[in-house]
Formats: structure tokens, sequence, C-alpha cells
């Protein structure tokens, strides 16, 4: 069964949530959203901690991006990490990507039913603004439950410290630095007595999570238009990089330009490091000026070489780059992120947290039509080099 939630025309979500922790019929609760305040946590907070207390599972992950959490809000969340099964979790990116998911997903033995849509845990969200969910029902194998899951593991993963567990100390060095503030100081500054985020956010320490770098696409240009034509950019067209083959398209009034900057890959090592591009991947605009990929693990520079000639009977076949940390992973997957200073990689096993999404969605290109995901050897798929633009 699927459902709408219009908020606040039809629904409050809100009272939603508060009768499905009382429901009984529920055995897990997980949740990722961007905010918390007391405002929203006082109204299901008393649901929540019986739902927890009677032994069910609870695991939250909340952001603390540009204001909106506040320090009440996250003490309500710590407090249902006094039982055994309940986990609470904190998510910011240093590099200023804002942690913007809305997700609720409750669970039995053969049960799910997930919820995505517009709603944060404060009043407002739960009650007031304006608001749209779209609730699924299926069974907890379903594929769909399975995806979530993977989606919810990532956010919740410690090894990038881009998440941090929440405990007692940590909010006390969210606060301290200037990361979340308390629900009065963040309510004066909205009615305009206070334009500064405080002395705290002023003298913030040492970063206390990590930093990944997520770039926009550069933004199309639009022509000159010549003096006396007119609206030019109405009559011609330009050629821009087909994502998925390199190719020139027509994009009308505008310049050529890339479509866009993440490349993803599925690659197959030579002697467990040599990562081989693609002819036509290399040649594309994407690699245009490109003489090296910088590692986001350690920011070490990765030349990017040809093979010798005369292994390819005098031409060059083979463009190489030596990726190390895909050194000793059974499937790795590789992220590029192209920006000003260049193209910047991650490298994660198809097994992990971060690997398996991208190897989803690398899968998921294959059945597109027309297809998204480029395979070297469309049909050896297991001998093959796979690339999408996303």
């Amino acid at each position: 069964m699927a459902l709408v939630y219009n908020q606040a025309l039809a629904h409050r979500f809100g009272t939603t949530l508060v009768s499905l922790f009382d429901s009984g019929t529920w055995t897990s609760f997980e949740a990722a959203v961007a905010w918390v305040r007391r405002s929203g946590m006082q109204h299901i907070l008393p649901s929540l901690q019986r739902f927890v207390a009677a032994g069910q599972s609870c695991r939250i992950v909340v952001g603390c991006d540009v204001d909106n959490t506040s320090q009440e809000g996250l003490e309500d969340l710590l407090t249902l990490q006094a039982h055994a099964h309940s986990r609470v979790y904190v998510y910011h990116n240093e590099s200023g990507v804002i942690f913007h998911p809305k997700l609720y997903l409750f669970s039995n033995d053969h049960d799910a039913r997930l919820i995505i849509g517009s709603n944060n845990l404060t009043q407002s969200g739960l009650f007031t603004n304006t608001e749209v969910a779209l609730q699924v029902d299926t069974a907890a194998t379903d594929q769909l439950i399975t995806d979530v899951r993977t989606a919810l593991d990532s956010w919740c993963d410690l090894s990038e410290n881009l998440a941090r567990e929440l405990t007692t100390t940590l909010i006390q060095d969210l606060v301290r630095d200037g990361y979340v503030h308390p629900e009065s100081q963040l309510a004066r500054r909205r009615s305009g007595q206070s334009s500064t985020p405080g002395a705290s956010g002023q003298a913030r320490r040492q970063p206390l999570f990590g930093r990944k770098t997520v770039s926009a696409p550069a933004p199309p240009v639009p022509p000159r238009t010549p003096a006396g034509t007119g609206h030019a950019a109405h009559r011609q067209g330009s050629g821009a990089v087909s994502p998925t083959t390199g190719q020139t398209l027509v994009v009308r009034g505008y310049q050529p330009l890339t479509i866009t900057n993440v490349l993803i890959m599925r690659v197959r090592p030579a002697r467990g490091t040599q990562v081989q591009i693609p002819i036509p991947l290399r040649n594309s605009s994407y690699f245009a000026g490109q003489h090296s990929v910088i590692s986001g693990h350690d920011g070490s520079a990765r030349p990017i070489s040809a093979t010798h000639p005369q292994r390819g009977r005098g031409a060059v076949n083979t463009i190489k780059v030596e990726i190390p940390e895909t050194r000793g992973l059974a499937v790795p997957v590789l992220r590029l992120d192209k920006s000003a200073t260049g193209i910047e990689y991650y490298a994660y096993d198809t097994s992990s947290l971060q690997g398996r999404p991208i190897m989803d969605a690398l899968e998921a290109g294959r059945h597109t039509n027309p297809p998204e995901t480029v395979l070297t050897k469309p049909n050896d798929p297991d001998h093959s080099t796979w690339y999408r633009f996303i």
C-alpha cells in the first residue's frame, strides 16, 4: 500500500509517528533527518521512550547544519541510548555539504513501512509546516528495504569521521564549537534579536568531523549575443559532451559544457593497483587537460599515463593510473569528483558501506534505455571496466 501525507491539510506527521510507536506492530524504528529540536521531540519522545523501553530497536542519524538542530533536541535523543538496542548518530561534513535526508523506517520480522518526505523532527516539521511524504508498505525482505538500510548504514559509518555516535561529551563539544545552539538562542536569531551564532561559533577549535569533497557541476554558460542579432540564444546551438558516450550534443543557446562532473567506475586493477581508463573515457572532456587524479584518502596525486606504444602494436591502447587504495579489494569501485582544482577519487570495495551503493548504481545503469553504464566488454561483464556519469 502507498499513501501520501499532506500536512497540514489532512495529516500531522507527528501524530502518525506517535501512533506507530504505540501500535505494538513494529519491533524496529530507524530514521535519518536533517534537524531535530525539543520543540518537536517533546511531542513524540514519551512514545518513543516507551517503544525502546519495551525492548524494540532504534537507530537515528541526524544532521547539525545551518543552525537548525538544537542542543535540547540532541539531549532528548541522548536519553534513548540508556537502552541497549538504541543508537543515535550525528552526521556532518566539514566541506559544507548539508546532511538533508528525511527518512523513517518501521519494521518487524515480516513487514516494513517506509516513509520518505520533507518532515524533520521539529515542531514545524511534524505539525504545522506544509510538508509532504510518501509511505510505502512492503515486505521486510524487499530489496527496497535492503537499499534503505544500506543508505542508513553508510550515514552511520564511523570510519570516515563524517558520523559520530551521540554522547554527552559530543553535545558539549558541539555547543562549545558552535555546531549547535540552545533553542532560546535560535529563537532570538529567528526573531531578529540576534544575528550571530554566539561566541562559541566564533572560537571553533579543531573540526569535530571529517571532510569529504562533493562539488557541483559548472553552470551552463550562455553565449554572447552579437550586437543587432536579437535573441540569438534562441536561434543558435552549441556542442556539449554526452556523459555516456563523450560525443557532442547540441544544446540550444549555450556554449559547450560538461553535463556532469561525477564519474563512478567498477575497475579491474592489474597487479592489484594499476587501474585502466578506457580510451573513449580518457578522450572525453571529463579528462581533458587532466594529467593526474588526487586521492581523497590521503591527498596524493596519481599520474595518468599511457602504456608503451610497442605493447599496443605501435599505438597507445591503454591509459593507466596507479590507485594503491585498490590493493586487497575483492571488487573495487571508484567515485571520481571533478572540480576546478582537479579530479578527486575515493576507492571502495563493493562489499563496503560506501561501495555497495556505487555498484548498485552501476548495475542499474546497465538496464536504463539507453544504457547509462558503459562496459568495455559488453559480452563479458565480469572482465569489463564499467563506468557511468551521474
